[in-house]
């Protein structure tokens, strides 16, 4: 591919993003995204990376040059926006409807385009520095494709439109105290491997369950969210790799089960900074 460097680790899919100088995303980019999305439906494929593949880059924006070169041709500019904005909708859809968990390593900066396609990915990690993480588009004078709606979901109705309305960018460690990464490390794309490494060894079933119960169950009617969670819940109580772990686990005494569980789950890095 022209723009992600891809590599499978073991059960893990990693996919680089590399469009030096400055890693714009572009719309070509996208085109190559979704044909990614796609071939990690595959059952060897347990868990996603998205990282950076430029020297402290993420995904900085979307190309604002693609966008103003059609600034003389509004007609034609109206025509070509519709198409990008809902075609850009199915496309970060269909990464967070991905039955498998997406870790997104924000390694550099992250605003715009970027940190919306992080917001669709299930577990963010960002790097320690001189980064910023935020949306940038108010200032430019247009708005978030999908970041409005994401954001508000995750940091509440407040906190997004003050951020959305002044345009604010925010360094990692702010990023964190607002609830919009989980997790910050010196190495981003490291720790977000190590991550999906640890979540691609649990039940596969299990954790598709929770993913489908929190991100298409959290936004419906409580009644419809709890239909899903117990339609999932009855996949994951009949699957012999569910059984074999309970039995594990009553099998201990009680004073070790506690343990047990920090040790089957995924734990953070030593001395990492989270937002848990």
């Amino acid at each position: 591919m022209k723009f992600w460097e891809t590599e499978l680790r073991g059960a893990v899919a990693i996919a680089a993003y590399c469009n030096p100088p400055t890693n714009y995303l572009v719309a070509e980019a996208t085109a190559e995204l979704a044909a990614l999305i796609q071939s990690w439906r595959e059952p060897e494929v347990r868990a996603v990376v998205l990282t950076g593949a430029v020297p402290e880059r993420y995904i900085t924006h979307y190309s604002v040059e693609e966008l103003v070169v059609w600034g003389d041709e509004p007609d034609k500019l109206r025509q070509l926006a519709h198409g990008m904005i809902y075609g850009y909708h199915t496309l970060l859809r269909s990464l967070a409807y991905l039955d498998k968990p997406v870790v997104a390593a924000l390694t550099g900066d992250t605003m715009g385009a970027g940190l919306e396609l992080s917001l669709n990915c299930d577990i963010r990690v960002a790097q320690r520095g001189d980064f910023r993480i935020g949306f940038p588009e108010v200032a430019l004078g247009i708005l978030t494709g999908t970041g409005s709606q994401l954001l508000a979901r995750m940091i509440g109705h407040g906190r997004a439109l003050d951020f959305l309305l002044r345009s604010r960018t925010v360094t990692p460690q702010g990023a964190l105290e607002l609830g919009i990464v989980n997790e910050l490390a010196d190495d981003a794309r490291t720790r977000g491997i190590e991550i999906a490494q640890g979540l691609a060894r649990l039940s596969p079933v299990s954790v598709t369950a929770a993913k489908r119960s929190i991100v298409r169950g959290a936004n419906l009617p409580i009644e419809e969210g709890l239909r899903i969670e117990a339609e999932e819940w009855l996949k994951t109580i009949v699957t012999p790799e569910a059984m074999a772990l309970m039995r594990d686990y009553v099998s201990q005494p009680f004073e070790k089960r506690r343990d047990w569980v920090q040790a089957h789950g995924v734990p953070p890095a030593k001395g990492a900074a989270t937002g848990a």
